[in-house]
């Protein structure tokens, strides 16, 4: 991949809506290899030599409780590919159980072509994207009767993960080793009783901790760090 081409391929839906998709990313950035039905069918197709940047699973079913077994039936076969789910209903609890697998990424269709393109380029360059009010949702979701105390480093990474800063550049910025925020990232997910950086994010974002300028549109998709360990 590079910052011109992102290889795509489609899984789910139906065959009238990947075919909508692939004349949407006709004369952009996004390079359709290959679609189909399911995994089954995508695995099966010979059109697929590269491996692909991104996955984009239109309305599939997940759990709604943590679980590895939905995300890693794609990374087996495409152990670096970023995955997003796109949901053409009107179905937040879908949304929630995406950030809750461990995907990439989560779109609604409802929106603009342009802001759908850019927002898988995102994805495929390690950004983690979520609609705004799932964000909130599932932060709301997370949340402890009483809030956790929090010390001023922990506050400190918690804005570097807002500012989507890997563990090195908030290392950096703090005077310490990444080994260091690591330990000190690892101590905080357990301390807000969530599972990854994405979702600890969420949790700040929620609780007020982000500095106004940083603030997204309330309607509009939201950008998180990946998770890097």
């Amino acid at each position: 991949m590079t910052l011109a081409s992102v290889d795509v391929v489609l899984v789910g839906g139906d065959r009238l809506f990947r075919a909508g998709l692939q004349r949407l990313f006709e004369n952009t950035a996004l390079n359709l290899l290959a679609e189909a039905d399911t995994m089954a069918g995508l695995a099966a197709v010979t059109a697929v030599q590269a491996t692909p940047d991104v996955l984009i699973a239109i309305d599939l079913e997940m759990p709604e409780t943590d679980s590895d077994a939905w995300h890693g039936q794609f990374k087996q076969q495409w152990p670096s590919i970023r995955v997003i789910a796109l949901i053409t209903r009107n179905d937040d609890r879908a949304a929630i159980a995406a950030l809750r697998n461990g995907l990439d990424g989560c779109l609604f269709a409802d929106m603009s072509p342009q802001a759908l393109v850019h927002a898988i380029q995102l994805v495929a360059m390690g950004v983690n994207v979520f609609p705004t009010r799932v964000g909130r949702s599932f932060a709301q979701q997370s949340a402890q009767p009483n809030r956790p105390h929090l010390t001023p480093r922990e506050h400190d990474i918690l804005q570097g993960l807002l500012s989507g800063h890997s563990n090195k550049l908030i290392a950096n910025t703090l005077g310490t080793t990444d080994m260091t925020v690591k330990a000190q990232l690892r101590h905080l997910l357990r301390k807000l009783n969530v599972s990854n950086r994405t979702q600890a994010a969420l949790w700040a974002r929620e609780q007020g901790l982000e500095r106004p300028q940083d603030r997204p549109d309330e309607t509009g998709p939201v950008a998180l760090p990946s998770d890097d360990h």
